[in-house]
């Protein structure tokens, strides 16, 4: 066969390849053409996505329930003690406060004391003032730094004896200030920056103790509580007699507004009304120290009270087997340990002898 005649059917049968592979492609490209031309325009296709978790990268605070950063989940908190006489008021900082516990002092009027996990911005908290030995069971409840300026007597051995770590005027004033808005004692207040700078000049642990579990049961996440009871508690009247403080609750948020001293109770540095999603009521025995006007108020032991969350109340019973130390247990009408609905938590202490003061409201 010749040169020529080689390279003429060469050419041919290339030619013929590529004929046939244009036509395959046409036949099918053109079939699939024809099968999306058939779909119905209302044919729905299920494609997979991935969401991102919101909360990735936190953990549940111990204090409220909340989703915060994992980094921060074992800082220690710190619990300051603040004044609640008129002539202090309006308090600062306050709503920064993760649980607050209110009792009464001497005269009848009201001390409360904020338990706080995010504390280092804030810039102004107080009126600051003196400690009350029970004050220090609470913060202990919480594995908490106390702070306090002043304390009573019948607290000066506790506060010295190691068992207890606090920032207070016994161990310098430089991590309080005084300003000019009132009269002393009413005019002492500290600062986010001082608590964490007296915190560091101590050599205080920062991280929660070893083995410590938190507190308080909560809710699951994205659930709500509902408590099983028909007590509608839309008000809540706390009986105390100077300040006269109440809770109203809204359903829009389900959180419980505080007012006292016949108004709204409000925080100055960000002009918020205060505010808690679970109030718990804790009847307590009590008698006078030997000066005839200091408070000691029995801890241990048990008793009732009430849990109100989301609109309802249902009673409760208390346990604590030590004074100074241990957690207080909150108990449903079944022996279970009762459990939160995420948020912030006011707890009042309350005498036996004031229960007929207390009322819970509809409206």
């Amino acid at each position: 066969m010749g040169k020529n005649k080689k390279i003429i059917i060469g050419a041919g049968i290339a030619v013929t390849i590529t004929v046939i592979a244009v036509v395959v492609c046409i036949l099918i490209f053109g079939s699939e053409k024809k099968k999306e031309s058939t779909v119905s325009p209302t044919t729905t296709v299920e494609v997979e996505t991935t969401t991102a978790d919101p909360n990735a990268g936190k953990t549940r605070s111990k204090l409220t329930g909340e989703f915060i950063d994992s980094k921060k989940v074992n800082k220690r908190p710190v619990a300051l003690m603040y004044n609640n006489i008129i002539n202090a008021i309006p308090h600062s900082g306050l709503d920064n406060a993760d649980i607050c516990y209110e009792a009464p002092v001497e005269g009848s009027i009201t001390r409360i004391m904020g338990i706080f996990e995010n504390y280092d911005k804030v810039k102004k908290m107080g009126s600051v003032r003196s400690c009350r030995i029970y004050y220090c069971a609470f913060a202990n409840e919480w594995d908490a730094i106390y702070s306090h300026f002043g304390q009573s007597k019948y607290a000066l051995s506790y506060l010295k004896s190691g068992d207890i770590d606090t920032i207070s005027s016994l161990k310098g004033e430089k991590y309080f200030f005084r300003t000019s808005d009132r009269v002393a004692p009413h005019n002492c207040f500290t600062s986010g920056a001082n608590l964490k700078r007296a915190i560091k000049d101590f050599k205080y642990r920062t991280d929660y103790k070893k083995g410590y579990q938190g507190h308080f049961q909560f809710a699951d996440v994205n659930k709500k509580i509902d408590l099983q009871t028909n007590k509608v508690a839309k008000k809540v009247v706390l009986g105390y007699l100077i300040n006269k403080p109440w809770f109203e609750y809204n359903e829009k948020d389900g959180q419980y507004y505080r007012f006292q001293y016949g108004k709204k109770h409000i925080d100055d540095q960000n002009k918020k009304q205060l505010h808690c999603s679970n109030i718990i009521v804790q009847f307590v025995n009590y008698k006078l120290y030997p000066d005839n006007k200091s408070l000691d108020i029995t801890l241990n032991g048990t008793g009732k009270g009430w849990f109100i969350t989301n609109g309802k109340a249902e009673k409760i019973t208390w346990k604590k087997d030590k004074q100074k130390t241990g957690q207080t247990k909150y108990m449903d009408q079944s022996g279970q340990e009762i459990k939160l609905n995420t948020g912030k938590t006011w707890i009042c202490i309350l005498g036996n002898n004031e229960k007929s003061n207390f009322k819970i409201k509809k409206k």
